[in-house]
């Protein structure tokens, strides 16, 4: 039978894994994946809830299980998807029992345990209403949704999987046919655009869409019911270890300025005054002293998201963002509500817009949102390093290829090269400014830059497209590399990145370098246990808080942002904290005093870092 043998073959996947078989194709990375696509006529959030998606999925299914049954992927992420993918196509054709035996296989193949416990348990919560079957009646299917994921949280960890099951909270609350359209004319629409089809990954998220949009609607508010009445559970609280481990004001009498470098497209200079360094290289005198073609960058080099020279300190929106920021800036507050169970205004603002909404709206709201997201990253980094921290001095180091306008910037090989080519002069700027710390809250690889070629439209062939990705980001890792081997008094601080997989399948940079003043930061919940999201590995030297920070947005907004580009800005404070006590510390002895003062959080075993224990450290060897 057709079902044993796909979950049969499955299974084979998983127990093999450890070692390949031989003869089978490796896939490490998207690059590798076969050269098969599906034509794209019409753009795929138009047809995503109509007959004709439909019709597309035996062909997606094919391609996906032949992947997992022929190929040794490598690359756990890629698997995920089509697993995942896989299950919601199994939802959409009424087979429940095949996405249940695909929900437990992607389970047991999880690194992360919130993943092994809760992982796509909205899927598993539609594909028992489906099993419930037409007798059951509307009712009865959303009665048994909402029942098993009763059953899946009960036999969950409650410390491990709390920030996860929160965060379905709030995806059952928004998701609607015309949210996941908007969702997909993002995500899958410009692949669509530039290449005439799309891949096998594009078709997975597709399905996954699909699935959600319209299964989750009709049983919404029983399925909201059972994820609440868990979260609501007094024995379900969350575990913060955060505000046991803070520094005391005591502890930072007599704090020196310690000068701090956010290496990014740039921050709002106006929620940090008194917090900015000023450049000696570049005084307030009306003169380009730098030569670097802007005049008075004093607080740092300021270069817009293509390099080029500009007067600019924080990226200016677009006029479609600029037209609409007042109501952009409600709904992302609301989504980041919203993700965190947090009952505001906003958050039921967008919860009803993304339910009721037609697609134009959507799209409208989601097209500029990437270019808000992306413009705001630097404000809400410098503000987690400065705003707890009145002895920073924060320098603006703008100097990164990156950006929405509110359309992907286009990069090419002349770009980069740019941009490796203006590097050592910043470099020589932050050592003359007396920068003691550097903030990377980012990540470069191939594939993103190969991606970022198809996207654009800039190449059409998958294989050529990796082929220009791999030279890219080889100029920008000898860039990068280059700069922190001469800056050998300056600790570089590094976000490990959100790909939930180990840091050498990406083969990423600045992450993946090896220079003794580079330390990797991995992200925990408030437990101190890891994100689903983190990558790890032998890199990822230290966590710290990735889940709901607390931030500031450009023009001073308060919101909570995850993801590990805020577990390295929280680390990267700690350091300037242990530095304003003990400015005579080498980058060196700053890791090794994060690393030997480090604790596990509840019931974990990460070396979280203990911000206390890291000054007093730093105290005793002033």
């Amino acid at each position: 039978m057709r079902t044993a043998a796909m979950a049969a073959a499955l299974w084979g996947v998983l127990a093999s894994a450890a070692t390949a078989q031989s003869g089978r194709p490796v896939i490490s990375s998207e690059a590798d994946l076969p050269p098969v696509r599906f034509p794209a006529a019409v753009l795929p959030s138009q047809t995503l809830n109509t007959p004709a998606f439909l019709e597309a999925l035996p062909a997606y299914r094919a391609e996906a299980e032949r992947l997992l049954t022929d190929y040794d992927i490598r690359d756990p992420a890629i698997a995920q998807r089509l697993r995942y993918g896989l299950t919601a196509i199994a939802i959409l054709q009424h087979r429940p029992a095949d996405a249940m035996s695909l929900i437990q296989a992607q389970r047991a193949a999880e690194a992360k345990p919130q993943l092994r416990q809760i992982g796509s348990m909205v899927r598993e919560a539609l594909a028992a209403g489906l099993a419930a079957g037409e007798a059951a009646g509307p009712d009865g299917r959303c009665a048994a949704a909402a029942a098993q994921i009763t059953r899946t949280l009960a036999a969950a960890d409650p410390l491990t999987v709390r920030d996860e099951v929160v965060g379905r909270y709030g995806v059952v609350q928004s998701v609607s046919p015309a949210f996941h359209a908007a969702s997909a004319a993002l995500v899958v629409d410009p692949q669509a655009q530039a290449q005439g089809s799309i891949n096998v990954l594009a078709a997975m998220s597709l399905a996954n869409m699909r699935a959600e949009g319209n299964g989750v609607p009709p049983c919404r508010t029983e399925m909201a019911a059972a994820l609440k009445a868990w979260i609501d559970d007094p024995a379900h609280r969350p575990v913060d270890i955060w505000p046991a481990r803070e520094v005391t004001a005591e502890a930072m009498a007599g704090a020196l300025p310690v000068t701090v470098a956010v290496w990014e497209s740039g921050f709002d200079p106006n929620l940090f005054p008194g917090q900015l360094a000023v450049d000696p290289a570049e005084p307030l005198d009306g003169v380009d002293n730098d030569g670097n073609g802007v005049i008075d960058d004093a607080f740092g080099p300021t270069f817009d998201a293509m390099v080029r020279p500009t007067q600019q300190r924080l990226p200016p929106p677009s006029p479609e963002l600029a037209a609409r920021l007042g109501l952009q800036i409600a709904i992302e507050k609301g989504l980041s509500d919203l993700a965190y169970g947090d009952d505001t205004p906003e958050a039921r603002f967008v919860a009803e817009r993304s339910r009721s909404a037609g697609l134009e709206e959507q799209l409208a709201d989601i097209r500029v949102s990437s270019e808000w997201n992306g413009a705001s990253h630097a404000t809400w980094v410098a503000s987690l390093i400065a705003d707890p921290a009145p002895f920073v001095r924060l320098y603006a180091f703008n100097l990164y290829p990156y950006g929405d306008y509110p359309d992907p910037q286009v990069f090419v090989e002349a770009d980069i090269q740019r941009w490796a080519d203006a590097l050592p002069a910043g470099g020589a700027r932050l050592r003359g400014a007396g920068v003691r710390i550097v903030n990377m809250s980012w990540v470069s690889n191939a594939d993103g830059w190969a991606e970022g070629l198809l996207r654009a439209g800039q190449e059409t062939d998958p294989e050529r497209a990796a082929t220009r990705g791999a030279a890219m980001a080889a100029v920008m890792r000898a860039a990068i590399d280059g700069v922190i081997r001469d800056c050998p008094d300056i600790l570089f601080v590094v976000g490990a990145g959100n790909s939930d997989q180990p840091e050498e399948v990406q083969d990423a940079a600045p992450q993946t370098l090896d220079r003794p003043n580079i330390l990797v930061v991995g992200g925990t919940g408030t437990s101190g246990r890891p994100t689903a999201f983190t990558t790890y590995g032998a890199r990822v030297r230290l966590y710290a808080l990735a889940e709901g920070n607390i931030v500031r947005s450009p023009g001073g907004q308060v919101m909570r942002r995850s993801g590990t580009s805020f577990a390295s800005p929280m680390t990267a404070r700690v350091a300037a904290q242990m530095l304003a006590v003990a400015p005579g510390l080498t980058p060196e002895q700053v890791i090794q005093g994060l690393l030997e003062t480090a604790q596990p959080g509840e019931g974990g075993d990460l070396p979280v870092i203990h911000p206390a224990h890291a000054v007093a450290w730093a105290r005793a060897r002033r």
